[in-house]
């Protein structure tokens, strides 16, 4: 199974503030997103899928948290860590894992693949995605935009793959 990471981030790794996305809405990268993603499975944390920003996959999504007793809506697999979602997932071809910044933290160390919109702005933030290792990743494509009526700020795509 390819283990691969989604997240939008800003040049001080801030990817949440109060479980939202502080750059508010690019819609450029939400298209990235779903165009990418299309048919797989995604693991996200709680609090991710508490946000008013979160994603969902048609495919299927499981939720991490280690309330036993959690509430997830239809369509939504609780799981109580991450080993345990991915194990859900063994015969998946790829999964994602989009956040936060905690389940990023763990998934870094044992991800194939980065799907990264850097966000070329400093946010205050609440949540981080966790230093990349260029040492353990190379960048394989890197595009960049810049801001219009319709994106706030300059940004680029980069897609990172384990070295």
């Amino acid at each position: 199974m390819k283990i691969s990471l989604i997240a939008a981030m800003s040049e001080n790794q801030v990817i949440g503030y109060n479980e939202r996305l502080p750059w508010g809405s690019l819609p450029n990268d939400w298209e990235n997103l779903f165009k990418v993603t299309k048919g797989k499975k995604m693991i996200m944390g709680r609090k991710s899928y508490d946000s008013e920003d979160r994603i969902a996959s048609k495919s299927g999504n499981i939720v991490i948290s280690r309330n036993a007793d959690y509430q997830v809506e239809l369509g939504f697999v609780l799981k109580n860590s991450l080993e345990t979602a991915l194990e859900f997932y063994k015969n998946e071809e790829e999964v994602f894992i989009i956040g936060g910044g905690e389940i990023f933290k763990d998934a870094i160390k044992i991800a194939d693949c980065i799907h990264l919109t850097l966000v070329h702005a400093e946010f205050e933030g609440d949540a981080f995605f966790p230093e990349i290792d260029l040492n353990q990743f190379k960048i394989v494509y890197q595009k960049s935009f810049l801001k219009d009526e319709k994106h706030a700020f300059d940004y680029s795509f980069i897609v990172y793959e384990r070295a």
